[in-house]
């Protein structure tokens, strides 16, 4: 469950109507129209939307540079596309499949300017770190803009739920988190700030608890036994460029019991002692 405002959802709606008249263009073969149209989703959204929105559109203008023959545009939105993870594979294919196109295209270019001219440089070439942290710097300088509001607009935050000695060791989930929650507390409210905080993450995790009891089936940590609830050590870091959520959660077999004894304190253990959680940047929520 996803706890977005309405305004998330509006843009995100306007924008895959943008991008359904894209379409449309391109499959008349009209590039440069659905080219106009995918930048303008990409320009007026990128920070309002669902990713997988921005990625489309990223991979899709792709398209048209590589058909108008803009080899380096078409390799610069395929690295952008490929930076986001997504929850539908054929886009990265998509993305790769566009990149090595337009990569052979250049280096044949490439080759033909060295033939004619020795001093010919070659060609730019994509420096993907340097484009993930200019993403980074725009993401970081959108998000400080966001103020709270009667309707506050909302990001994407991945749960993540790690379960030691459990086989999926990891489970990976989506929220919606609000975009107050990403900036750094203004000054005299920190407090109220961690609260909503703390608030926000146990939420997050009372709700998806259902979800992942069906994801697997789970056994208890301590004894064995078929598994009914969770104990959770969540560390957050919701500031981040992608914010996130880490549970170091265990099943266990009922609330209360020795079980749920045992395993609290194999987990108080691991927080001392498991170098993935102690050496964790993000902010331990106690539930």
């Amino acid at each position: 469950m996803a706890h977005a405002g309405p305004t998330f959802y509006a843009d995100n709606a306007k924008a895959l109507d943008i991008k359904e008249a894209a379409n449309a263009h391109f499959r008349e073969k009209e590039y440069q129209k659905a080219l106009d149209l995918y930048s303008s989703i990409i320009n007026q959204y990128d920070d309002r939307v669902m990713l997988d929105t921005i990625r489309v559109a990223r991979c899709n203008r792709a398209a048209c540079y590589l058909n108008l023959g803009e080899y380096q545009h078409c390799i610069d939105d395929c690295h952008i596309a490929l930076l986001f993870m997504s929850t539908d594979p054929a886009i990265s294919n998509k993305a790769r499949y566009r990149l090595a196109k337009a990569t052979k295209a250049l280096d044949d270019i490439d080759a033909q300017k060295r033939a004619i001219d020795p001093s010919y440089p070659g060609r730019p070439k994509y420096d993907v770190e340097d484009r993930m942290r200019e993403q980074m710097r725009e993401s970081s300088a959108s998000s400080a803009k966001f103020q709270p509001a009667d309707v506050e607009e909302h990001r994407r935050v991945s749960y993540v739920v790690r379960m030691k000695s459990q086989n999926p060791e990891y489970v990976h989930m989506r929220d919606m988190v609000p975009a107050s929650l990403m900036c750094a507390p203004p000054r005299g409210g920190r407090e109220a700030y961690e609260t909503r905080r703390d608030a926000f993450v146990k939420r997050v995790i009372a709700t998806h608890e259902p979800e992942l009891m069906q994801k697997h089936p789970w056994t208890c940590f301590s004894c064995g036994q078929p598994a009914t609830t969770w104990l959770h050590f969540p560390i957050s870091d919701l500031t981040s460029f992608y914010p996130i959520i880490k549970d170091y959660a265990r099943p266990i077999c009922a609330n209360g019991g020795d079980c749920a004894k045992k395993t609290r304190d194999a987990m108080e253990k691991a927080a001392r002692e498991d170098p993935d959680i102690a050496q964790d940047d993000g902010v331990r929520i106690k539930m």
